[in-house]
């Protein structure tokens, strides 16, 4: 019934839209609804599982004709596996022709935090992107993503690098190192600066 009906809305307003208005609209509604008592945790988990999982199957279904206009790479630092954003922007950026590597979050290579963080770093370098997203949903985790976008900015000059997401609230773009930058809390801001 949820994909019939997302099916529906997308014939109406477009894929991009979609993305960027109801699922973001649905997302923020329901972690409104959780915060307040509204809806249990197991109700937030559920609207986030179909929501996922419609992303997820639009997703796999963009297909990438003729040429690319580049390769992306989506991470979360260890620990941050909020990874709901992540699948939007990778089916943007699917939209804009960009070969997408989503590598998410759920990064507990080791006990220590530097072996997780060396295993992102090392991936994407190998991929060698024409630009990385690292997404930050919660606070905490803004140091490890920092760290991580401090070694590939030295290792991918040529690449840019954005951190974006809940998480970065706060940051002001001049306190960044050269080559890195804020992502607009307005996806498609960013994506049109590219």
């Amino acid at each position: 019934m949820a994909i019939q009906k997302s099916d529906e809305l997308i014939e109406l307003i477009g894929l991009q839209r979609f993305y960027v208005e109801a699922i973001t609209n649905v997302m923020t509604e329901t972690g409104r609804k959780w915060y307040s008592g509204e809806i249990s945790i197991a109700e937030e988990h559920m609207i986030t599982n179909i929501m996922r999982k419609i992303v997820e199957i639009k997703n796999h279904n963009i297909e990438l004709k003729g040429l690319i206009e580049g390769v992306a790479v989506i991470c979360n630092p260890e620990g941050d596996d909020h990874n709901m954003s992540n699948l939007v922007l990778e089916g943007l950026l699917k939209i804009r022709k960009y070969k997408v590597a989503n590598i998410g979050g759920n990064w507990y290579v080791d006990e220590e935090t530097k072996a997780s963080n060396n295993a992102i770093i090392n991936f994407t370098i190998e991929s060698r992107p024409d630009i990385v997203f690292i997404s930050v949903t919660i606070a905490r985790y803004l140091f490890n993503a920092k760290l991580i976008a401090k070694e590939l900015s030295k290792a991918l000059p040529n690449t840019k690098i954005f951190l974006g997401g809940l998480g970065t609230k706060g940051v002001i773009e001049d306190e960044l190192q050269e080559g890195i930058y804020l992502a607009d809390k307005n996806t498609l801001n960013t994506l049109n600066t590219l």
